[in-house]
């Protein structure tokens, strides 16, 4: 995914690692130029299981969780934690905007 979510009006890269396997999407990247022309990380998350990204108006980074209970089977956790990402430019790094747990309902998966 593209988008300008550093505020330097270009746009930044969203890259996800797919295990190819059932833990899906494990990684999750930004690459920014900045206001040079080499490309740097400047968000990372290597902790991730079965992930989903998507970019928000505003712009903002979403990424969602599954939140198994007890009994979930694999495919279908009882919850999902959402967590928004924003760009500060104060302090050049991306900060928790919002977090919050869905039903899992409410998500829609491929």
């Amino acid at each position: 995914m593209f988008g300008d979510l550093t505020g330097e009006g270009k746009d930044d890269a969203v890259v996800t690692v797919d295990s190819g396997g059932a833990a899906g999407i494990i990684a999750l990247y930004v690459f920014s130029a900045g206001s040079g022309k080499d490309l740097k990380v400047v968000y990372r998350n290597q902790r991730l299981y079965r992930a989903a990204a998507r970019l928000n108006p505003g712009p903002a980074l979403v990424y969602t969780l599954p939140q198994w209970k007890q009994g979930d089977e694999l495919c279908c956790p009882s919850e999902y934690r959402e967590t928004e990402l924003k760009w500060s430019a104060k302090s050049k790094r991306f900060g928790i905007a919002k977090r919050r747990t869905l039903p899992a309902d409410l998500i829609a998966t491929p």
